[in-house]
């Protein structure tokens, strides 16, 4: 096993619905840990400052990074955003921590075991008109095409814990985002909104994401139904085992410290 493998190892496997769904209603109701990273000084070396090695497949663009705590149901998600990476999908993103849109408890709607977890419509359907419209493309930092899937020291290309947006063609990123529950080679190498803003930090974060609930997979609430109800009762009563961001906010900026 790789110092990476232990590192982002994982902690806790997904439940399964039919013998444990007692037990997940139970995770929404109990104390949950909180994000541990207080400030940028206080992560991982490695996380600090990504290089290219047995996480990262290429180099990622040096520069600097805001650190974001968000809260969901299954646990804290801590996110290094990194601009340099994806100016305009980092900048989106960071302008809807900052306006509180997350607090509308944002569901994880279609989470796949071992693939990627997609989130991002709104708990209240009227703010998602603020971030619909879609963003003009960021270069890709991540090398393309079927022949850098996995680089040849076996690393994929699409990092466990990396975000991104969903997306349907040019210039069509708004508010639905993606993470990674695995390392992937598939993503980041063909579709122009799949190039990373960001990725998940921390021993926390990391098992927060083994533990978001994948038993719905592609059978989970859609698009449609909850841009209509939001995070309505009637989908929580559909989805009982359904998780949720609840809230997200800025933790430190190092761009604060050049202004």
């Amino acid at each position: 096993m790789t110092i990476s493998a232990l590192f982002f190892g994982v902690f806790f496997a997904n439940f399964n619905p039919a013998s444990e769904s007692s037990t997940r209603k139970g995770l929404h109701s109990v104390s949950l840990p909180v994000c541990d990273i207080s400030s940028i000084a206080d992560m991982h070396p490695e996380e600090m400052n990504p290089v290219k090695g047995e996480r990262h497949m290429v180099q990622p663009p040096a520069g600097s990074m805001t650190l974001v705590c968000c809260e969901t149901t299954a646990g804290p998600l801590q996110i290094a955003v990194h601009p340099t990476w994806a100016p305009n999908g980092s900048e989106r993103f960071l302008s809807m921590v900052k306006s509180g849109y997350f607090s509308s408890k944002v569901a994880l709607m279609r989470c796949i075991e071992h693939y990627i977890c997609k989130f991002g419509i709104a708990g209240k359907p009227m703010l998602n008109n603020a971030f619909s419209k879609g963003l003009a493309d960021d270069p890709n930092w991540l090398p393309e095409g079927p022949n850098y899937r996995v680089n040849e020291s076996g690393v994929k290309r699409f990092a466990k814990g990396y975000l991104a947006y969903a997306g349907s063609g040019k210039n069509s990123r708004s508010n639905q985002l993606i993470v990674a529950l695995n390392d992937n080679e598939l993503l980041g190498g063909r579709d122009p909104w799949e190039v990373p803003f960001g990725e998940i930090v921390g021993h926390t974060s990391f098992r927060t994401l083994d533990n978001i609930y994948t038993g719905y997979g592609e059978k989970g609430p859609s698009q449609p139904l909850l841009r209509k109800e939001g995070s309505s009762p009637s989908i929580a009563k559909q989805f009982p085992l359904l998780d949720y961001i609840t809230s997200c906010h800025v933790v430190d900026d190092e761009r604060d410290a050049l202004v």
